[in-house]
């Protein structure tokens, strides 16, 4: 896939969360259940510190429900979290001041929300990108556990894929943990259902842009005009995608989790190395 197909599928899906932020956020508010283990991700990286807290990054934070589940499931732990998205209206929705009951709320002393609206992918393909992190692109320091969930599938092309995990590796501190969620949707039959009619159907309009494979169109709420880029990993994919930096990152575990069949994404988690 070539740079000007990569830009139509990212402003795509970037038409889909500035149109339909409201809607999006108001179904993401639950925790996932792979979360699990991130948490005890977290609280073993906790344990490593001393006297400080917590660095956590997260990747495509959306409405930064990952922070509000950290401060619940850690309620001793201390966190600097620093969020990163190109779409502040979810970010807004999720913070704190805007949480409707008391238990959403987090306490100041507890958590430090730092949001950062930056356009990942725009910067990772700028010609004039002279690096890779997040300390370039946001001033963001070298993070202790770095998250990217519910995001990889809106990344076109095996190359730009690549260039965000080495981003979030090379955000995260030497021994540091990184951790992304692959969504399977093609496993899923409903969904699968979905993908392929809506997809079949923009292709029919001429509405469909340049698709590589495993690439799919979805809509939203029953709504097939509101598309959004999607693609589906398959296990060799992601093994390929952790080959691509295993000059920086060892590969820790991976594990499966979420949705109703219990594998709705893959986990795959990574260990900085130096």
């Amino acid at each position: 896939m070539d740079t000007d197909d990569a830009r139509a599928l990212i402003a795509l899906n970037n038409r889909f969360y500035r149109d339909h932020a409201a809607s999006f956020s108001a179904t993401r508010s639950a925790p996932w259940r792979g979360w699990a283990r991130v948490t005890e991700l977290a609280a073993e990286a906790t344990d490593a510190k001393v006297d400080e807290p917590l660095r956590v990054l997260d990747l495509a934070c959306g409405n930064m429900r990952l922070a509000r589940h950290l401060a619940r499931a850690l309620p001793h732990t201390r966190i600097d979290y620093y969020g990163v998205d190109r779409c502040a209206e979810l970010a807004e929705a999720g913070h704190p001041s805007a949480c409707s009951s008391d238990g959403d709320r987090l306490a100041p002393a507890q958590v430090r929300m730092d949001f950062r609206e930056v356009d990942i992918l725009e910067e990772l393909l700028a010609p004039t990108a002279a690096s890779n992190n997040l300390e370039s692109f946001a001033g963001i320091p070298a993070c202790d556990l770095s998250c990217c969930f519910g995001f990889m599938h809106h990344v076109p092309s095996k190359d730009l894929r690549l260039a965000v995990i080495r981003t979030l590796i090379t955000s995260t501190a030497p021994g540091g943990t990184v951790v992304l969620s692959f969504w399977r949707f093609m496993d899923d039959e409903r969904l699968a259902a979905k993908a392929r009619t809506v997809t079949e159907q923009a292709r029919a309009s001429g509405a469909a842009p340049a698709l590589d494979a495993n690439d799919y169109l979805l809509g939203w709420q029953d709504d097939a005009s509101a598309l959004r880029y999607c693609h589906h990993f398959t296990e060799n994919e992601i093994s390929e995608l952790a080959h691509g930096v295993a000059d920086c990152a060892q590969e820790v575990e991976r594990f499966s989790a979420d949705g109703k069949s219990g594998a709705l994404n893959r986990y795959l988690v990574l260990r900085r190395i130096g």
